[in-house]
């Protein structure tokens, strides 16, 4: 059609989508308190080993060098993760599903920006395919108090 009934491109491609290209405060907030409720946890459950008298595992001694607490990551490195399909290699984790951002929060979105070596090579397109974090493995992974109890009750599901 021509003239003045010409359909427009936003009007043409069906649904428009419209993603803002960052991160509001409140969504910055709510993922740090996320990455800040998972350096809870694991604080949790180290306590509750130690005053076991169990000591604390080599995965959870793992865990606590691999990853970074939330104050030691940079902000590239908690609002951003890596995508091969993206221009600079780097996505929002805004533009995420759900499930998926959750996912990278708990334990791959630390592990793959652990170090500043790691974190490099991240920038640079290649990933590191390692074990996806000890909540995950061990089942573990919940609300804090299921984990306390766990834990005191000596269930250690392998750690």
């Amino acid at each position: 059609m021509f003239g003045a009934f010409r359909r427009t491109s936003p009007l043409s491609g069906g649904l428009l989508w419209k993603i803002p290209w960052r991160l509001s405060v409140p969504q910055k907030r709510r993922q740090r308190k996320r990455l800040r409720l998972v350096d809870n946890v694991i604080t949790i459950v180290d306590d509750a080993l130690r005053k076991q008298n169990m000591g604390s595992t080599t995965k959870l001694e793992r865990w606590k060098e691999e990853m970074p607490t939330e104050a030691e990551m940079r902000p590239k490195d908690k609002y951003t993760m890596f995508d091969r399909k993206e221009k600079r290699y780097r996505k929002g984790i805004h533009s995420m599903s759900t499930s998926f951002e959750d996912y990278w929060t708990r334990s791959r979105m630390r592990q793959l920006t652990g170090g500043a070596d790691r974190a490099a090579k991240v920038d640079e397109g290649q990933s590191e395919d390692k074990s996806t974090g000890l909540l995950m493995r061990t089942g573990l992974w919940g609300d804090r108090e299921n984990v306390v109890r766990a834990v005191i009750e000596g269930h250690t599901y392998g750690v």
